[in-house]
């Protein structure tokens, strides 16, 4: 008996040797391989330390996979360091600083030049300037671009400041709901923005009134306010600002929409961070834009509230085009001419 146990000690030795050596193997090999030469380090701080002083061969750190996507085996790449700093730090300050000097811009304004007024028209007659086809294309694009920032700027500041005030589970279903209407209210954004480019392009053209316009900051700084047709060289450029900046991003969000696959990681993280940048770049125009439409130049939200204009205001505003208004040479696309002569308000 004695003899049997001893042979099959000796048998279970023999098997036992290769898994023991390759135990041993490991445990000399064992740590984070760097590389597909597998050059491996000593333990988990030693490899930190490498990712952060960048270190690093190709500066990537892979692995093995066997499956045909080939992104599975990046764990970490330098472009993913970048893109994770830019989302969580750069777009923040993006942000507050054009929002705060778009804020600051619109109060300097407001205190040392004021809102400008006009002379009201004695006899009360206003002149028709926009359709309310146009009112419509306005407000649906303004609405939906307010909701959109909004819903936009919950990823870019909640954690910050929504989180620590309604909590993890509320600020989760918020999100993920303000995901959702991101998404779909963008189309109608999208759609008052093809409309407003198509119907109002004809007379956002700049010409050289334009010229003369910017070189005396439309009198917004002293001096007499210069005449203008239409939409004055400030409109204008909002009018292309807007048009760019809304398809940039437009375009940048269907592509967020797609499937990983079609941009690569990297393209996917372009088209995030000028998302991002645009967007931040818009709120800040259409903060200055509100205030000017409103309360710097009164008068002027009747534009898109009522259709119409008291008559001295355009005067005081937009002569060229008003003169054409008279002499009957200005059209109303797809519609009648325009009256030469405006009537009294009821």
């Amino acid at each position: 008996m004695s003899i049997l146990r001893l042979l099959l000690t000796i048998v279970l030795l023999a098997f036992a040797a290769p898994s023991f050596a390759q135990s041993s193997n490991a445990a000399q090999d064992r740590g984070v391989h760097l590389n597909p030469q597998r050059e491996p380090v000593a333990d988990e701080q030693q490899l930190l330390t490498i990712l952060r002083d960048g270190r690093l061969p190709d500066g990537k750190v892979t692995g093995n996979v066997y499956i045909p996507d080939a992104k599975a085996a990046v764990l970490i790449q330098p472009e993913g360091r970048f893109w994770r700093d830019f989302k969580v730090t750069g777009s923040r300050w993006v942000h507050a600083i054009l929002f705060l000097l778009a804020v600051a811009a619109v109060a300097a304004l407001f205190f040392f030049r004021g809102g400008q007024t006009y002379e009201r028209d004695p006899q009360g007659r206003r002149i028709k300037r926009f359709r309310a086809v146009d009112r419509f294309a306005h407000w649906l694009t303004a609405v939906s671009f307010v909701l959109l920032a909004l819903t936009g700027l919950n990823f870019v500041f909640g954690r910050v400041l929504v989180q620590p005030l309604v909590g993890d589970a509320a600020f989760s279903t918020m999100s993920y709901w303000g995901l959702v209407s991101h998404n779909f209210i963008g189309f109608a954004f999208i759609l008052g923005i093809l409309y407003m480019t198509v119907a109002w392009m004809q007379d956002n053209w700049f010409g050289r009134v334009d010229v003369e316009w910017m070189k005396r900051a439309g009198g917004y700084f002293g001096g007499e306010e210069p005449p203008a047709e239409k939409f004055n060289a400030g409109q204008k450029l909002i009018y292309w600002i807007s048009v760019f900046g809304g398809f940039g991003i437009a375009v940048t969000g269907i592509l967020m929409m797609t499937a990983i696959s079609w941009l690569g990681v990297t393209g996917m993280q372009i088209a995030q961070g000028a998302h991002t940048l645009i967007a931040a770049g818009l709120i800040a125009v259409v903060i200055g834009h509100a205030y000017l439409g409103s309360v710097g130049v009164q008068g002027s939200f009747d534009a898109m509230s009522k259709g119409d204009v008291d008559l001295e205001w355009a005067r005081t505003h937009h002569p060229l085009w008003v003169e054409r208004v008279l002499s009957g040479q200005e059209t109303l696309r797809g519609g009648p001419r325009r009256s030469p002569h405006p009537e009294p308000a009821e």
